[in-house]
This record gives structure tokens, C-alpha cells and sequence, in this order.
């Protein structure tokens, strides 16, 4: 019986030097994988992808078109963009051709009032090295519907991108459309 114990005892030290071993070369490999990713993250070689301006003609373009825009000055805003200009808005599904938004900015008029656009921050300027000079902006929307007299405030972010003759080529708004829809219902009445 003692000699069990003993063959016992020297197989559960063998054991545990085995994992001791294994559970040490485990500790050192897990390190040595840390270290080379951290290696590898701070080798990685930085690359430009373009200039960012915070003043640019292109972007005092887009200021002018905002205010054009609240003038109701749809001929000179409309000489802003390329003819073949495309605009994408949350509130169509497809692209929208200079034309057709023409009739948008002054139907939005026909129904809504004391509208303004608030530039958030400054516009970035955004010279890419292999795509369209791009101007982003920041605005808050307000305005109050004619027949419901319901104001809105809306956040929005605009993405103009420019051709190589100095128009507007695309136009992309971001923004929550939910406002403009909440405040154009009519208050229902219970009898």
C-alpha cells in the first residue's frame, strides 16, 4: 500500500511539473503574442489621404448657397451646381436631379416658414487624394409649418462635392426627417 502511495505521490508531482511547464511556456507565448501586436499596431507606416481646409473658396460656395437658399434666390443657387448635379435627401429613395430640387426649395416655402440655417462649428474643407473635393457642414434647420404653426429644429450634415469646374457635382444630407412629418399633422379632435 505505501508503495501505491508513493508511485501515487511521484505521478501527481510529475503532473503538476508538467502543467507548472506548460502553464509557464502558455504565460511566455501569450507575452510574446501581446508584444508583437503591439509592435506591429505602432510600426504601421501613416499614410495621407488628403488635406482638410477650414477655409477654402469651394467652402465659402457652400455658405453662399445656404444663404441664396434663404433669400429664395433659386436661380443664382441653382448657378452654384453642375447641371447634371445629383442630390440624395432621406426623404427620396433615388437621386433627385437639379431640376426636380429647384421645385423642392421653393416648395418648401410653399409650406413652411420662418426658416433658418444655423452653421454648426465651420465647414471642413476635405481635398482627397483620389476622390471629389468635398465640403462638409453642420446645420440646425428650424422652421415652422404654415398651416399647423408646429416648429421644428432639425440637426443636420451636408456632404457637397465638387467637379473639376468649380460646381457643385453631388449634394448628401443627413438629417431626422420625423420633425417635418410630425409637425405637418393636423391635431385631430375626439367627440
Amino acid at each position: 500500500m505505501a508503495y501505491i502511495n508513493i508511485i501515487s505521490l511521484n505521478c501527481y508531482k510529475q503532473i503538476k511539473f508538467i502543467h507548472s511547464l506548460i502553464f509557464n511556456v502558455m504565460k511566455k507565448l501569450l507575452i510574446a503574442v501581446f508584444a508583437m501586436i503591439t509592435v506591429s499596431v505602432f510600426a504601421q507606416d501613416k499614410q495621407k489621404n488628403g488635406t482638410i481646409y477650414k477655409e477654402h473658396p469651394y467652402i465659402t460656395i457652400v455658405n453662399n448657397s445656404n444663404e441664396l437658399f434663404l433669400k429664395q434666390d433659386w436661380d443664382g443657387l441653382a448657378k452654384l451646381y453642375a447641371d447634371t448635379a445629383k442630390f440624395y435627401d432621406p426623404s427620396s429613395s433615388k437621386a433627385i436631379s437639379l431640376a426636380d430640387e429647384k421645385k423642392g426649395w421653393s416648395g418648401i416655402y410653399n409650406d413652411w416658414e420662418q426658416i433658418s440655417a444655423t452653421k454648426q462649428g465651420y465647414p471642413d474643407g476635405l481635398q482627397y487624394d483620389k476622390d471629389p473635393f468635398t465640403v462638409q457642414s453642420w446645420w440646425v434647420i428650424t422652421a415652422a409649418n404654415k398651416k399647423t404653426k408646429k416648429t421644428v429644429k432639425v440637426y443636420m450634415v451636408q456632404f457637397d462635392e465638387f467637379n473639376k469646374d468649380g460646381k457643385i457635382a453631388r449634394e448628401i444630407s443627413y438629417y431626422d426627417q420625423t420633425p417635418f412629418i410630425e409637425a405637418s399633422k393636423e391635431a385631430t379632435t375626439t367627440k
